[in-house]
């Protein structure tokens, strides 16, 4: 039987294919692909993916700390610093932004 995340994952994904909006925990997807990232750039000698992996996340990080938070996220936060709770795909460009200038710059 399905347990509680499991059911949540499903629901948002069937949501999804319906062409509904989701907000599902994308920072924690975030997270954990930079983890990942980060940990192959360190095996491989790959100082560039790396940095790519530091900047990803530090995009995500400073994306959440101006108020941008998904609806699990938002629920545990102070109100007066929240901001927004985008759909996943606007929280998702919102941080391909931060990143855009992150590697700019």
């Amino acid at each position: 039987s399905l347990v509680g995340s499991e059911m949540c994952i499903r629901d948002s994904y069937y949501a999804h294919l319906k062409g509904q909006q989701t907000t599902t925990n994308s920072m924690a997807t975030l997270f954990a692909w930079t983890g990942a990232l980060r940990k192959r750039g360190e095996l491989d000698g790959n100082t560039e993916l790396v940095s790519f992996a530091e900047k990803l996340g530090r995009a995500g990080i400073e994306v959440f700390e101006e108020g941008y938070l998904s609806e699990d996220l938002a629920a545990l936060c102070d109100p007066a610093e929240f901001r927004e709770m985008p759909d996943n795909e606007r929280l998702m460009g919102l941080i391909r932004e931060k990143l855009t200038e992150m590697m700019q710059g």
